[in-house]
């Protein structure tokens, strides 16, 4: 709990630091697409937009779990309650020549801040609801423009098991938008459907499978195109999103690289039916999770 009331006080200066206005000259700022408002959905990774739009996000999501999600035998229900506090920041450059270059105040072009929960329902042996919800901050870094940003939903997945081969259902409705201090608001309902697999690789003993490979693939559709610049004409309205990744983790132990666990290590690829949209995003969590 110390952790946690730690954590919630260093998020909340955030916060209110994001609430400050910029001191930059919003007017002599160059105009800049609104990808930052969506960063968070996007989550780590490169994207590029209509073919000369680099986008460079990292996202950091430290979380708790208050409670774990449970189904006894006897039909008795136990909820998961698990607090998120996502940091985003984006990077104008990202050379793998010269990924220390990146670590740089200078680099870095906007940061958005939103605290969160998700609540796992366990309604049978196999399938489970999460509900979620997220509202923060963000805010251009050269002072063009900041915004609340927000999002919410639910996913749906349906667990399988064919020999080693475990396989799940996932699908998701939701809805993610955000509110500039000037201009209108903007919104899109994401709809996600997809296949998440895992099979184990190496077995340290007849009963402990240790080493699981993870595969996914899914499909999003966007209720509204989601846009990423200013552009009237629609030019980088995306669609869509097709997604497909694969991932190394351990059966009943995180990752871990200093500090930080991970669930899962892997890389993923985005695209848009248009062409408008690809991106390499890296894979921590189950889509369920994310």
């Amino acid at each position: 709990m110390q952790k946690l009331r730690t954590a919630l006080t260093l998020y909340l200066l955030a916060i209110s630091l994001l609430l400050v206005p910029s001191t930059g000259d919003a007017q002599e700022a160059e105009s800049v697409s609104v990808h930052w408002a969506y960063s968070a959905y996007f989550g780590t990774g490169w994207y590029r937009v209509s073919g000369d739009r680099d986008v460079f996000v990292v996202r950091m999501t430290p979380r708790w779990a208050w409670s774990e999600a449970s189904l006894g035998a006897d039909g008795k229900r136990a909820l998961g309650i698990h607090v998120k506090l996502p940091v985003s920041i984006g990077l104008d450059r990202f050379e793998l020549d010269d990924p220390l270059g990146a670590v740089d105040a200078n680099n870095v072009s906007f940061l958005s801040v939103n605290p969160g929960i998700d609540i796992e329902i366990p309604v049978t042996p196999i399938w489970s609801l999460r509900p979620y919800a997220s509202v923060g901050r963000g805010q251009a870094l050269d002072g063009s423009n900041d915004a609340w940003t927000y999002w919410s939903g639910i996913k749906s997945r349906v667990a399988f098991r064919n020999g080693k081969l475990n396989w799940r259902l996932l699908n998701q409705i939701g809805f993610v938008g955000y509110t500039p201090n000037e201009g209108p608001s903007d919104t899109i309902w994401p709809v996600m459907a997809g296949l998440e697999f895992d099979y184990p690789m190496r077995r340290h003993s007849k009963d402990d499978d240790d080493l699981l490979f993870h595969w996914h693939v899914a499909y999003t559709a966007f209720r509204d195109d989601l846009d990423f610049s200013d552009d009237p004409t629609g030019a980088a309205a995306i669609p869509d999103q097709w997604e497909i990744g694969a991932a190394l983790g351990r059966r009943d132990s995180p990752i871990r690289i200093w500090f930080m666990n991970f669930d899962r290590l892997g890389l993923g690829y985005r695209t848009s039916s248009n062409g408008e949209l690809r991106g390499i995003t890296f894979v921590f969590r189950s889509l369920f999770e994310q």
